[in-house]
Parts: structure tokens; C-alpha cells; sequence
């Protein structure tokens, strides 16, 4: 089998050439998820000279209709053979059949309509600065005292990210300490096991999420900026400093409050694998001990999956005072403390998207694979560099005065 592709403005023209058979489905599901990935949501295959179309095949076509769907994109055949025809009719599947091209299509072939574009911003109606808060500051590597501790819950309107557990009491929670984030009522954290996995809580009717933190930042309101980006012959992925400066560029200079969600390029972070609510002693944890609490990446890490990312970011004056958000070594005059969650790669529609609706995707479908603090690792010659993503979308609004934040 051959696959051909051609851009006709919006949509991807297909070609194929052969039998879409079992020895084929895997290659062109492959060939065309990728296309999926690259902002592709529109497509329409020409069926011409398709000359076998089998069970197989018919299983790869709903794979990619599925795909599409689920990004509110189209999929239409066209040109097929009287074979192909009376195939997906038999099984059903007539609705993927169209007799001609759709009418807003292009005749010629044209790059032109292709929705990656770099950065595409979406500024708010009205302006409304997020309410900031520090409600837990818990320093490496104080012992964890029951009145250091503060129970919180997460409404819908309410980023936040820190150090917690979902332990309903002191004396187990003590025990699970680990890194956490929460988006639209929903909250991921990783419990402090080097092997395990992490759980998450969801937002269901009347219940509303809640965890005991002993180091808790958060953001309650709405995030009204919105920007997508996506990859371009420039800029082939975006390092997250990069993006943070996009953010402020957006707000003219203010500290934000964010959600990201994209795919990675590569994670650059850490999280715990021994409970600080363990230690006995306030005392300095150093090297080589700090590897019994403290996991960190190797290599550049999760490439090509999804990530959630959320945190504060802004000039490094405007969170003098608050040192759970230090100056970024990578990017001077820039403060910011960024977890993230991953979970396995799921496609994003193009243009506007609303954050309730992304995130709800993402929490009813695979469960998350991991959650880090997202770190800078500036070692000369053998650092990792920074997180970075290829394409994704992010929500943002500005915090209140440096006045409100000190």
C-alpha cells in the first residue's frame, strides 16, 4: 500500500494506493495519527485506487474516525471503488462515504489553512486578576509539625499545587507526603514511592476534592487569557521559560497564575519518594542521602506524551518574600513554581478551547503516569536543560499588585 497526503487548505487529502488489509491497518493508522498529532483535523481520503478494503482495515478507518471525533474534526471518503463501497455499507459505515470533494475545499494543492501557526492568543473580554494565596510553606527539610498542616479543598475555580496528602488524618498523612496539583476541581498527586504510581480525585456532584498539604499555593478565579502554540520550522518545540515569558508578555509584565496542557518535548523535575513527614529532626539533607528522599530525572523524560502543568510565574521582585517561588536559574529576573502530571497522549482540537472541557477529557480517560516539580537543571555539560513542549494550549491570568502578594 501507498499513502500519499496533500494540503488543500484546511483539509489533508489522502491517497490510497492498495489493499487496506491486516498487513497495511497498523501502518496507516500509524501514518495518519501522526498527521492527527501535527494539528491535521480535517481529513479526507481518496479512495480511488484503494482496490481491497478488510476487517482489518475497516477497524484502522473507525480508529481514525474516533481520533478525529474526539477533536471535533471531520473524515470523509471519497472516489471509493464499488468494492469499498459495498463494504462499508454491508458493515455499516456509509456515513464515512461522500460523492464529491467538500465545497469549501481547494481544487489545487495549497500549505495554506494549516492551523499551526506558532503562537495564536486569545486576549479576554474583561480582565479580572486571580486572587493568590500561600497557605502552607513547609522548608526543606523542617520536620512536619500537626499544626503546620492545612487541610484544603479545590473548587472548580481554583488552581493550586504543593505538597500534600489524601489522608483523612495527621498520623496517616504524615506517612504519605508527596508533590500534587489540582485543575478544575480535580487533583493529581504522587505518592511518595519511587515504583508507584499516582492517584488522582475527581469533582463528582457535591463532592469537591480535598487534601491536607504542608505546602500549598494557589489561584482562585478565572483564567481569561488563552493562547495556543504549536510547532514551526523556527520554533520546533517551546522550552516551558519560553512560554511563561509569552504569558507575561500577554499581561503586560504581571505574575500569572497558569494551566498548560500540551504535548512534551521532554520533563526536566523531581519528586519525593520518601515522606518529609517522616523525619525526626529539622536538619540539612545533603548529598548522597538526598537521593533516599528525593527522585530525580535522569534523562529527559515522557517525550510525546501529555502533560498538565500548572503554577505561578512572574518577576522575581513581584514574589520577594515568598521563597516556595525562587528565581529560575535558567532565566534571570524570572520566578516560578510549576508541577506537572502526565498522562498518555490524547489530541487537542485546534483554536479556542475552554479549560473545564480540555481538563474533563484528560480525568475520564487513561489514568496519569506521573507528577513532578518541574526544575531547571543548569549543571554545566551534563544538565538537562529545561522542560520544553511541541504543541498545546495554555490558560493564564494576571495575580493581584505586589502589594497583595507580599
Amino acid at each position: 500500500m501507498n499513502i500519499e497526503h496533500e494540503q488543500r487548505g484546511k483539509y489533508l487529502l489522502i491517497r490510497v494506493k492498495g489493499r487496506l488489509d491486516a498487513a497495511w491497518a497498523e501502518y496507516f493508522t500509524e501514518e495518519l495519527f501522526l498527521q492527527i498529532r501535527q494539528g491535521q483535523h480535517h481529513v479526507v481520503i481518496d479512495a480511488a485506487d484503494m482496490v481491497f478494503l478488510s476487517s482489518a482495515g475497516i477497524r484502522a478507518l473507525l480508529q481514525v474516525f474516533k481520533e478525529l471525533n474526539a477533536v471535533q474534526g471531520s473524515f470523509l471518503i471519497v472516489n471509493a471503488t464499488p468494492f469499498v463501497v459495498e463494504t462499508l455499507t454491508t458493515t455499516r459505515f456509509q456515513m464515512w462515504l461522500g460523492e464529491k470533494f467538500p465545497a469549501d475545499m481547494p481544487t489545487d494543492g495549497s500549505a495554506e489553512g494549516a492551523e499551526n501557526v506558532g503562537i495564536e492568543s486569545y486576549p479576554p473580554e474583561q480582565i479580572i486578576p486571580l486572587t493568590f494565596s500561600k497557605e502552607a510553606s513547609w522548608h526543606p527539610w523542617q520536620v512536619v509539625e500537626p499544626d503546620k498542616v492545612t487541610t484544603a479543598q479545590f473548587p472548580p475555580d481554583m488552581i493550586a499545587l504543593g505538597i500534600g496528602s489524601s489522608a483523612d488524618d495527621f498520623a496517616d498523612a504524615r506517612r504519605q507526603l508527596g508533590e500534587f496539583l489540582a485543575v478544575a476541581g480535580n487533583v493529581v498527586y504522587q505518592l511518595p514511592d519511587e515504583e508507584g504510581h499516582p492517584d488522582y480525585l475527581i469533582s463528582e456532584k457535591e463532592y469537591v476534592p480535598r487534601m491536607q498539604c504542608i505546602q500549598l499555593l494557589s489561584c482562585t478565579g478565572e483564567l481569561g487569557y488563552h493562547i495556543r502554540f504549536a510547532p514551526t520550522e523556527e520554533t520546533p518545540f517551546y522550552p516551558l521559560s519560553s512560554l511563561l515569558q509569552q504569558m507575561l508578555k500577554e499581561t503586560k509584565g504581571h505574575a500569572v497564575g497558569f494551566v498548560i496542557l500540551g504535548e512534551i518535548e521532554g520533563l526536566v523535575g523531581s519528586f519525593l519518594i520518601r515522606s518529609p513527614g517522616l523525619l525526626k529532626e529539622s536538619r540539612t539533607v545533603g548529598f548522597p542521602e538526598i537521593r533516599d528522599w528525593l527522585s530525580f530525572c535522569g534523562e529527559r523524560s515522557h517525550a510525546h506524551q501529555q502533560a498538565l502543568i500548572t503554577g505561578v510565574a512572574g518577576p522575581a521582585n513581584e514574589f520577594a518574600g515568598i521563597d516556595t517561588v525562587p528565581e529560575l536559574p535558567s532565566t534571570k529576573q524570572l520566578a516560578a513554581h510549576v508541577h506537572a502530571a502526565v498522562f498518555p497522549y490524547q489530541p487537542l482540537q485546534n483554536g479556542k478551547i475552554e479549560l473545564q472541557t480540555a481538563i474533563r477529557k484528560f480525568f475520564n480517560g487513561p489514568p496519569p503516569l506521573a507528577v513532578l516539580h518541574l526544575a531547571h537543571d543548569v549543571r554545566p555539560v551534563v544538565g538537562l536543560g529545561e522542560s520544553a513542549l511541541l504543541r498545546g494550549a495554555c490558560w493564564f491570568g494576571p495575580l493581584q499588585t505586589p502589594e497583595v502578594l507580599s
